[in-house]
């Protein structure tokens, strides 16, 4: 396992697709990101103060729909020890990619399959501030706490604990799908989802995450669910 830290990348998860030579769990850090991405291309504001990193696991098939829901485990699990017993259940997941602390975004995960590998891109907002027109949507771990961090320990201990735990993760998975509905912060949340490029008027409300990594929808007058492995959604209160 290598850290490899850099001032200024356009991306950690575009900087690993191009080295061909990189090593399983070698991890790459920017303290800066000029083009930072989220799930459907969407942009990830990145200044310096966040954990910026991406690192490659071998491909396996059964990764696959588990790898973003087990990578926000890690994340969640490496977060929680900074929090105190009076607001550590307003940590939430936020299915599939998201960790939220309360209503606002702390962490977003990126995993992509690249050749025999996948890349676990993450970005956490830790001791950042300056979130630009997402002011509204974004919090760090400093404006919750208070505290600075070594963003480099908080890195540290993600993919220390990430290649521990990968080894059990058939066997505890379960167990996360379970942390994870217990901490869903789109349980019960009313949504609206886009089929062919429109959002339909037609109002669902998110059930559960199933143990196959889908979202369960049930809509406004239906009697059965649905399920989507991918899908895009906004949420209405």
């Amino acid at each position: 396992m290598k850290f490899i830290k850099f001032d200024e990348l356009s991306s950690t998860n575009d900087y690993l697709r191009r080295k061909l030579d990189a090593e399983e769990y070698d991890v790459i850090i920017a303290k800066k990101q000029t083009n930072g991405r989220g799930k459907r291309g969407r942009v990830w504001i990145s200044n310096e103060g966040s954990a910026l990193f991406s690192f490659t696991v071998e491909y396996k098939e059964e990764l696959l729909n588990r790898i973003t829901i087990f990578s926000s485990y890690i994340v969640y699990m490496v977060l929680k020890n900074f929090l105190n017993e009076s607001n550590k259940d307003r940590l939430k997941f936020k299915w599939p990619n998201d960790i939220y602390y309360e209503n606002k975004k702390i962490c977003g995960i990126l995993c992509e399959k690249v050749r025999n590998n996948i890349i676990i891109g993450i970005g956490i907002n830790i001791n950042n501030t300056d979130f630009g027109i997402f002011k509204d949507k974004s919090i760090s771990l400093f404006e919750i706490t208070g505290n600075f961090e070594d963003v480099d320990e908080i890195i540290k201990d993600i993919v220390i604990l990430f290649k521990e735990k990968i080894k059990t993760l058939n066997k505890d998975w379960e167990g996360i799908i379970s942390l994870f509905n217990l901490n869903n912060y789109l349980k019960d949340k009313n949504i609206k989802i886009k089929i062919d490029g429109n959002f339909e008027e037609k109002m669902y409300k998110v059930s559960r995450i199933e143990r196959n990594g889908k979202i369960s929808i049930l809509g406004k007058g239906d009697l059965n669910e649905k399920e989507f492995e991918s899908i895009e959604f906004e949420i209405f209160q």
